[in-house]
């Protein structure tokens, strides 16, 4: 089932205190060699990867990767998403002890329940989850074939994630804008650039990238292990396109959507795989 689209106040889009452009944002690192790691639940935990920067992984049954990374006005970004609802809200709740309360800001990156599972604690806390206009018509048409994807993946119908992923609901995000313009959002000076390279892992999939801190999160379309995966819904031959086009970006990290890799070395690893 999918919950129909629900529009927040405009203040909302704003939350972040946002200055000129041109204000200076000081250089906060990252480092693909994480330096803690923060254990929320057995299939829930955290990697710190940088002041304020933390890779989310929930395997639900399948370990996929999101980021949380803590803009210059204190606004938390979440680029991707947990599998379930309950989970974003551990890690909702997590937010909350370690930085206090904060305007928390959600993205999107595909219409793939590893993309957008949480949706549904963001928006029932009051925080905007942005998303392109392809997600939210791929998440009404197709939702449905890839939830029957999933339970086939899985098997066994008596597993608790067989059971769980029969029943949920699924709520698109409440921010919409054109995939093919992507979006810019600007907090006191510092920018989070949302980039649309063209199908790739899934027509929908969109890369998140942090220019002060040379952090790109690449979602399923950056691939961090030995084999390409689930391509049921890929675009095989233009792909590899996308895949060159984010070459464009600075990085000293990149998120994979699944795996512990985040060196910069996983742009041209993932060109490799999805070479002939």
């Amino acid at each position: 089932m999918i919950k129909p689209l629900k529009i927040l106040p405009v203040f909302l889009v704003l939350i972040a205190f946002t200055f000129s452009a041109c204000s200076k944002v000081p250089s906060r690192p990252v480092s693909p060699e994480p330096t803690a790691r923060i254990k929320l639940a057995d299939d829930l935990y955290l990697r710190q990867i940088g002041d304020g920067a933390y890779v989310i992984t929930h395997s639900y049954p399948w370990p996929a990767n999101s980021l949380l990374v803590e803009m210059a006005a204190g606004t938390l970004v979440w680029a991707g998403s947990t599998y379930t609802p309950e989970a974003a809200r551990m890690v909702l709740d997590w937010a909350q002890q370690q930085f206090g309360q904060r305007p928390i800001v959600a993205i999107d990156t595909g219409y793939h329940v590893d993309n957008l599972g949480g949706n549904q604690a963001l928006l029932e806390a009051g925080f905007p989850v942005y998303g392109s206009d392809l997600t939210v018509q791929l998440l009404q048409t197709k939702n449905e074939q890839f939830r029957q994807l999933m339970l086939n993946m899985i098997g066994d119908e008596q597993s608790p994630y067989y059971i769980a992923y029969e029943k949920m609901e699924f709520f698109p995000p409440d921010q919409v804008f054109p995939i093919e313009e992507g979006l810019t959002l600007t907090f006191a000076g510092e920018q989070v650039q949302v980039y649309y390279p063209g199908p790739s892992q899934a027509p929908d999939k969109l890369v998140v990238y942090f220019p002060a801190r040379k952090l790109l999160f690449g979602s399923c379309m950056v691939l961090g292990g030995d084999q390409i995966g689930n391509t049921a819904d890929a675009d095989l031959a233009n792909w590899p396109e996308a895949i060159r086009k984010l070459e464009q970006f600075d990085v000293e990290v990149v998120v994979p959507g699944h795996g512990d890799r985040l060196d910069p070395g996983l742009i041209q690893h993932t060109l490799d795989l999805l070479s002939p």
